[in-house]
Parts: C-alpha cells; structure tokens; sequence
C-alpha cells in the first residue's frame, strides 16, 4: 500500500513541477533568476515550519527548530542531510531559471528530465549494474536533445544551463534517497528549503541583482505558487515518496513533469514547437521510458 500511494503523490508532485515552469518563466520579468528561488524557497520553508508547528501542537509536542525526540545521531543525519539537498537542490533551481530566460519552457521541461538518465549513470560509479536499455535510452536521449536545441550548432548557453540543472537535478534524487529513509520526511524537506534559501540569497547579493520591493510585489503571485505549489507540496511528497520508491523508479515518475510542462506552455504562454523539436521531445520521452525497463521491479525499495 505504501508503494501505491507513493507512486501516487509522485504523480501529483509532477503536476505542480511541470506547471511551475509557465509561472517561473513569467516570474522573472519582475525579479532576477537567484532572486527568484530564494523568494520561493522562503515561502516553502515559511509554509514547512507552519505546518511542524500545527502537527508538533496536535502530537502535543513544543516545536523544535530541527526535529522532536530524536538521538545526536540522528539529527546530525537530518542536519547533513538538509544541508547537501538544500545545496543541490538550490543550485539545480538556479541554473534551471536563467535556462527559462530565452527558452520556451516546453523544451527546458524535456532537456530538465533527462536526470532520468543521469540518475542510473551515476549509479555506475556507486557499481550499481547498467542495463543493456540504459545504453540504448542514453543513445536515443542524445538524438533526442540534439533535435530539441536545432543541432549542435544550435545549442546556446541556455540549453547548457538546463543540462546542468537536470545532472544537478539527478544528484538531488540520489542525495534524497540516501538520507530520507533515515530522517523524519518533513523535517528534511523544511532543513534542505532551509540550506536553499540562505545558499541563494547569498548567490544572489554576490552577482548584485536589484532586490526592488515594488518589483518583488509585482512578482508575488509567481514565487508564491512556486513557493507553495513546487515548493511545499511538490518536494515534500518527493521526500515522502522515496521512503518507500527506488530511486530510479523515483526518476521516473518524476520525468512526467516535462509532459506537464509542454501543455502548460501551450496552455498559459501560447508556445508552438516545431517538428523537430516535437520529434526531439517524443525521442527523450521514449529514452525515459527504455531507461527504466523493466520497471516494476523497482517499484519496492530493497530492504536493508
């Protein structure tokens, strides 16, 4: 049953990641790329420690900034774990945003999946067994990007921006599936928005973006669904769901956003893609998918 309902809210989780590209596209005429997810990430960790606070008070429990009852141990485990999510995930969002400053946000939801290939890739440095179908996915993933961005002569820093964040992206998943099994899920989540916002605030006064108050209001509702959308449900059920998937199962489901992504360009920003492109995006769905045969039986995480 855990399996089930983890594949389930995967797919919710996928819905508000795909639709979230359309909204950080528009986002970014009003505030700066960094800006941007600093702002969401403090209205997911704002809307994180709202709920702990509501649950602690419902379990009776005083709340803690880091978590209730638990061993050293174990919150040096969710303080680790916080802070390597947080990282990958902050640097993953950022280079994801300055890909969403000329791209049409149905190709960066395609070229962003492609972690469904990196994930199992990277498994081969931790000897984890590659599969035939992984070598024919990788193959047909390169063709596919190779006719989403026109060739390689059409390839701009933009679309290498989108790369870094899906390998960024892949190593999210890896780094979530090696401390959410040991760490209480919502704890973890509010600990890596946490590690995020203060990594991009940084960043940001670092590359001197105008931080305009007007500009930040008029961006508000953008950062606001992404902050609580993407943000606090989205992530969140990740965490939660990976408790109980295998992390290339995982990726999988997660791939689905790039689909949500085409229809939400279609549907809010009116983006048209050409045959190439649609051919391109019909490859790399297809490479997702070879990526992961057979896949149920990735479905149940190995016990340990």
């Amino acid at each position: 049953m855990n399996q089930i309902k983890s594949i389930f809210l995967m797919l919710i989780a996928t819905i508000f990641w795909g639709t979230a590209f359309s909204v950080q596209s528009r986002g970014m005429q009003f505030v700066g790329p960094i800006l941007f997810v600093m702002l969401r990430s403090l209205v997911t960790l704002t809307a994180l420690s709202i709920i702990i606070i509501i649950a602690d008070s419902i379990r009776n429990k005083k709340f803690s900034l880091i978590s209730n009852n638990i061993s050293g141990a174990n919150c040096k485990i969710l303080l680790y774990g916080g802070f390597w999510c947080g990282l990958a995930l902050a640097l993953a969002s950022i280079f994801q945003q300055y890909g969403l400053l000329s791209a049409k946000v149905g190709k960066s939801g395609f070229i962003t999946s492609l972690y469904i290939i990196i994930v199992p890739v990277l498994g081969i440095f931790f000897k984890r067994k590659t599969s035939f179908f992984l070598w024919i996915a990788s193959i047909l993933a390169l063709l596919g990007t190779y006719l989403l961005c026109g060739g390689i002569s059409g390839i701009n820093k933009e679309d290498i921006f989108l790369l870094c964040c899906s390998l960024l992206f892949a190593f999210h998943i890896i780094i979530t599936d090696h401390y959410a099994p040991s760490c209480n899920w919502l704890h973890l989540s509010r600990m890596q928005f946490a590690s995020a916002a203060i990594l991009s605030a940084v960043l940001s006064l670092l590359f001197r973006e105008e931080w305009s108050w007007n500009k930040i209001m008029q961006s508000a509702p953008f950062w606001l669904f992404c902050g609580l959308g993407s943000g606090t449900v989205a992530f969140t059920l990740q965490i939660y769901a990976q408790k109980y998937l295998h992390p290339v199962s995982a990726s999988l489901l997660m791939s689905f956003e790039s689909v949500f992504a085409v229809i939400g360009g279609w549907l809010f920003l009116h983006e048209q893609m050409s045959k190439s492109e649609i051919i391109g995006c019909a490859i790399i769905l297809m490479s997702i998918i070879i990526a992961q045969l057979p896949p149920f039986k990735f479905f149940r995480r190995k016990s340990k």
